[in-house]
Parts: structure tokens; sequence; C-alpha cells
């Protein structure tokens, strides 16, 4: 972990190109950071004033007349690094950059300025964040080192009034989407400790602020606007520490395309793009994706309010004075995998005394706005939550007058303090500030989106799920082989684009059930390697040149006599002479045609820097058209495995009565295996078809690829 005190939490703080133009950004930064009542220090640096809003400004900061922690530089570009030589010689730890004009620029200039400040950094071991940043907040001490609009004034408030259970922070690349958060934030009265935009990451990187705040305890839930991971095994270490500390990070991942993957040797690699490898990591460590700021503020709530006792189960009973919004509500609940059962008949006959005659009690309980009046919001949510058949209760109240939810306030947060089991309140209207306030204050988050309500609980209950599993999944890996050096000499040896035949020989090494061949190259060969084989047969051409080799004519199957066999060897020739004539050829490949069975595929990709990834679906040519697909982060269990069959799309088709399942787990696992022994050296594998057969008869791997990396290149 870096330590970012200096830089998040600093005693003194030194703006350098400080104005008093408060309608420039180099003066609204001095007013903002004094607006707030920051306890410490802050000293005006200016070579154009001698006086900035009453303080005395510095000519540079080498005249300072104390050592400064954290400097801000709102300077042009071309003066940065000198200007940090200089706060390295006045013994300034850190160093916050909102300049603009680095590698963001179109210019070649710009790169080479970030390439500089990067290099600078590593020097001095000077914490820098930024460059092209619009700052941060750090609301306990009431830092505010940004020009966002959203802190500009002393009307302002950076916390609300009262303890909070909880903390958010929100971390971005881009500056706007990071304050966004926090504005977005702020009719519900959510508590953050931190907003920090981080913009180019020339040296600090977003998931090093996530990984601070965790080990420091300072915030609980993470707000993240992720453009891109400048160090990939950095995202796992992190999401792993968020996870074990139950500290949820939710995310939105920008540059979802995967259109860099067309040019992929292997159908893996074309069906696992880059947003491919971000979603199987998100899904391994329970990192929830948002779609927009609403949705990912509202998770926060729940999960801010009711992190500590996330829900046991997924059945939900609703509270309702509407009963249109009780069904509109039932209905949400089941559109994202919640139960809504009829209540049991001891918490039925409790609330039954409350209800008119034409009330009901069954879920959603409807108790009419009189019993709202006359026994309240808190008292009938708090028999629900006593009902042995609920996980998380949802109260839907009309918070457009705050009069009965500011009455309720004591009622309210007792319930929030003393339940077990998360309850949630969702407005059909518009809630007035009072409201907000009260149920913020008692503990209760407060929803006006139904998705984002029910959504919020689902999350909730996975989330808990997953922490559950963590420690399950751990599994160590195993090379199956006593010695692997073996393979990686062979795999060295082997052109970019391995064979199948060779590829073949490789995973057999391994333990992995293939289907044998005999390479020739000649038709009296083929002939006798057919003969010897026993008909019928399939012929594949070989060559590193020819990854898809049906598409090249490389490919004939079923051959079951002297003549076709001929034939059918002289056609690929011929085919591949007409189609890639610049290949080269190892020969074809001869092998035994399998028993039929359902075909499916398996695959590795290592290009992202997560690791290999497995990705398991049904096979054949068309499985790029179908991309009925599912992935998980190696090494896997045998009970992920059946998760990720579970999850496609045609796993009604995985009849354990009709095919060996047990034997598909087992190829996944040692698959999974062998990608970690070899992930140096490897960056692709397909399996492609499987040929799963009946129960008890295994499976035949008929075709593989493999791809090594380019050994010259950096990974």
């Amino acid at each position: 972990m870096i330590d970012l005190k200096p830089l998040l939490s600093p005693k003194s703080v030194a703006v350098i190109g400080a104005s008093p133009n408060v309608g420039s950004l180099r003066g609204r930064i001095v007013r903002v950071l004094n607006c707030h009542n920051f306890n410490g220090k802050i000293y005006p640096v200016s070579r154009s004033h001698k006086d900035i809003f009453g303080e005395p400004a510095f000519s540079s900061i080498l005249d300072v007349p104390e050592i400064v922690e954290l400097a801000v530089l709102i300077i042009p570009a071309e003066y940065v690094l000198q200007t940090l030589e200089d706060c390295h010689k006045a013994g300034v730890k850190a160093a916050l950059i909102l300049s603009s004009g680095f590698a963001e620029d179109s210019t070649s200039v710009g790169n080479d300025l970030q390439v500089q400040l990067s290099a600078f950094a590593d020097r001095t071991e000077m914490l820098i964040s930024g460059p092209n940043s619009e700052g941060f907040v750090n609301t306990e001490n009431k830092l505010c080192p940004t020009f966002s609009p959203t802190v500009d004034g002393e009307d302002i408030s950076l916390s609300p009034p009262w303890t909070a259970k909880g903390r958010v922070a929100a971390i971005a690349q881009s500056g706007g989407m990071g304050f966004a958060f926090f504005d977005r934030a702020r009719p519900k009265h959510l508590p953050f400790s931190h907003v920090i935009t981080t913009g180019n990451e020339a040296c600090i990187e977003s998931l090093d602020y996530v990984e601070y705040l965790i080990d420091t305890d300072q915030a609980d839930v993470f707000l993240l606007f992720m453009e891109d991971v400048k160090t990939p095994s950095k995202l796992l270490l992190v999401a792993e520490k968020a996870l074990v500390a139950g500290k949820p990070i939710i995310v939105t991942k920008i540059g979802r395309s995967d259109a860099g993957a067309r040019a992929a040797a292997s159908h893996t690699a074309s069906l696992a793009g880059s947003y491919t490898a971000y979603k199987t990591v998100f899904d391994e460590y329970g990192i929830i994706e948002g779609e927009d700021i609403e949705e990912m503020v509202d998770i926060a709530s729940g999960f801010i309010y009711f992190g500590d006792r996330l829900p046991e189960g997924n059945r939900v009973g609703i509270f309702t004075a509407s009963g249109g919004g009780g069904g509109w509500m039932a209905d949400s609940c089941g559109a994202h995998g919640l139960d809504v059962p009829i209540l049991d008949p001891k918490t039925r006959k409790e609330i039954d005394q409350y209800l008119p005659s034409y009330g009901t009690s069954q879920n959603p309980v409807d108790g009419t706005a009189g019993v709202v009046r006359e026994v309240g919001y808190a008292n009938i949510s708090r028999m629900i939550a006593s009902a042995n058949n609920v996980d998380t209760v949802i109260t839907i109240a009309s918070t457009m007058v705050p009069h009965k939810i500011v009455e309720e306030e004591i009622l309210l947060t007792k319930l929030s303090r003393e339940t077990q089991k998360p309850v949630m309140i969702w407005s059909y209207t518009l809630p007035h500030d009072a409201s907000s306030k009260t149920l913020a204050a008692a503990g209760l988050p407060l929803f006006t989106n139904v998705r984002n309500c029910t959504r919020t609980i689902s999350l909730m209950q996975q989330y808990k799920e997953k922490q559950k599993s963590l420690l399950k999944d751990k599994v160590q890996n195993e090379n199956k082989l006593g010695n692997i050096s073996a393979l990686e000499e062979e795999i060295r040896r082997q052109e970019a684009n391995i064979t199948e035949f060779h590829s073949m020989e490789i995973l057999h090494q391994y333990d992995i059930p293939v289907n044998p061949g005999i390479l020739v190259n000649d038709a009296e060969s083929v002939v006798k390697a057919a003969e010897r084989l026993n008909y019928p047969v399939a012929l594949k051409i070989q060559s590193a040149d020819i990854p898809h080799k049906s598409s090249a004519g490389g490919v004939a199957l079923n051959l079951t006599g002297k003549d076709e066999v001929v034939t059918s060897f002289n056609t690929i020739i011929q085919n591949i002479k007409n189609n890639k004539p610049k290949a080269s050829i190892d020969g074809i490949l001869v092998q035994k045609m399998v028993e039929p069975g359902l075909e499916v595929i398996l695959g590795i990709t290592n290009k992202d820097g997560f690791g290999p990834i497995l990705m398991v679906g049904f096979g054949g040519t068309g499985v790029e058209a179908n991309r009925d697909v599912a992935f998980a982060l190696c090494p896997v269990t045998p009970k992920k495995c059946e998760n990720l069959l579970g999850a496609l799309k045609g796993s009604i088709l995985l009849d354990k009565k009709r095919y060996d399942l047990p034997a598909l787990v087992r190829l996944m696992t040692t698959l999974s295996s062998f990608a970690i022994s070899v992930q140096h050296l490897i960056s692709e594998i397909d399996l492609n078809p499987v040929i799963l057969h009946s129960p008890g008869n295994g499976i035949s791997v008929v075709d593989a690829l493999m791809v090594k990396f380019d050994e010259t290149s950096e990974r």
C-alpha cells in the first residue's frame, strides 16, 4: 500500500499559480479551499500577485516559510517539471497537478512531458496526483483542493451533521464524473469521506486510492468511474481486499467495445474482448457494475446503511398504502430474482389487528393511508421484518409531505438500529428535503426508482453470497506434472500459432483427453495412417499460418475408404495452394472420427494482464455467431465449473442423464491448471469442438489450437 496521507490529509497546502480572480480556475480553487474551514495552513504562490484574498502571496514555493506537505499546481504544463523540482528542494511531500497539456494532448510534446513527470516521481518518491485532474475533497479534514462548482460555496455542506453508519468514496479518472457522484448524492444526504479525481494517472492510479482507503478504514463503499486499469494485477489484489473487508466497489467501466478482438487467432480470443476480461474479474470479486449515476448512488445507499446486515436470502416483505405501488414493486422484485412470499401466519395475525377489512396482510401488505396515519411506517415495517420468511423489507411511502416521516423520526431510527434485516424506503412521490434528511439521519436508504430499489436488494444478497464463497473458491494451483519444464521447452520450440498436432501432443502430456492422430505428407502415408487408425477418419491441414482450417478448405470428415482418403488428401493440398499459397505446411493430420455427441468449446484467453481466463460454451463452427459462452478466472473449482455451465443460455441441453458432465468438469479444471502453469508462454487456447459423450464414456477433444506470446514484446 502507498501511504497517501501527505496527499489526502496534509497539514499545509500551497497553491502554485494562485490568483485573486474568482472568474478563473486559479482563483476559484483558492476560494474553494478557504470556504470550508480547512484546519491547516494555505499558502498562495504567485509571481503576479503580492496579496490574494487578504493573504500574502509568495513568488516561489522556495519562499514559503515552512515545509509544505501538499503543493497544488495550476500552471501551464511546460512549467510543471521545473516547479516540481523546486517543490522537491523545499521538502514538499506530495503534489496535485491540475494542469492539462500532458498525455491527453494529441501532440508528442504532451506525452513526453508525462513520461518525464513519471520519471521525476520515481526519482524523488514524491506523491503526484494527476495531471489533468480536477482535484479532490477530504470531507473529514474539510480539505477541497478543487475548482469543482459542486463544492464552491460556504453554504455547501461537505458532510451531514449526524454521525453516519458508513462513508462513500467516489474515485474517477474523469473530474466531472467524480464530482457528479457527490452532487447526485447530495439530495439523499449520503455521507462521503472523499471525492478523488485522478486525471491521467501518471504516477498514482485509482486503485492505489481504493487500497489506501480500505487499509486505513476511511471508506466503506466505493463509487468508481473507470476508463482503464494501468496495472491489471492491482485490480485483482484490491478487488479481493475489498471483498474480504466487506467494502463494495460499484463501478461503471467506460470503453466496452471489443473491436480489437477481430484480429484474434482463436475463437476464444475473438469472443473474449477486453471488456469481457474486466467483467470476469468483476464477477469473481463481487464488483458491482452500474449503468448510470443515479443507480450507482442508490446502490451505494443500500450498502452504506445495511452493509453490516446484508440480506440472508432473496425473500422480500412489502408494506404499502398504495395497492398499485405494492403490485409494481412486487413485479420489480420478480424481475430481479426476488421472492415476495405470503407472510407466515403469526406475522399476519399481528398485522391484521390494525388493518381494515379492505386491507390485506398477505404480501404486499396493503395497509391503506389510515394505517399509516394511526400505526405508522416504522411499526408495520418492524412487524414485517419479524416474519420468519422475510429477508428484506420494502416500505412504500409518499414523502412529498414530510410531516409523517418527521413525526416518526425516533421510531424510524430505532427500527434502523435494531432490525437485523435491511429496510428500504421507496417514495412514489418526489421527496421533500425534510423527509430525505430524516430518513438519512435515521439510517434508512430512500429510493425514488423502483428498479434501483429491487436491484440494490438483489445485489446486496448476491454480495453476501460472494463473500461466503470467496474462501471456498480459493484453490491452489497444483501442476499435474511433477516437472513442467519439459512442456515449456516443447512450447518454446513451436511457432506462434501452435498447430493442432503439436497442441494435442502438449495437452496429452498434461493428461487432457485429446483425440490422437498421425501426421503425414503424401498420399501413400495418408492411406497407411487411415488403415492403422481404422476408418472412418478425418484429414486436417497442419500449418501455423492457418489457424482456421475449415475456412481455408483444409478439412475433410467421415472418410470411409482408401479412394475417399486419397481424393480428399489431394483436394486439401489443392485448396491450400489456391487459398493460402504462402502458408508453410507441416503436413496433414489423420484422425479417427469419434462417436457423435454434444459439441462444446473450451478456451483460455490470457491477454489483458489478469492471468488466464477460462471460457466454456457450445462449440462448433458457429460459436462466434451464437456467443453462448461464460467466463471465469483461472484456476477454477468444480463448483465454479458447474456454475459456469448453468449460466449458459442453452444449459438445458447439458443433461447429466445424456452426457458425461463430470468428465467435462474435470477437463475444465485440468485445462485451467494447465493455463496457470504456462501463463507466461501461452496467450490463447482453443479446444473446439470438445465432444461430450454419454455418462461414463467421457469426452473427446477433437481439435486444438494454442497461441504463444510474442516473446520479443512486453506483456
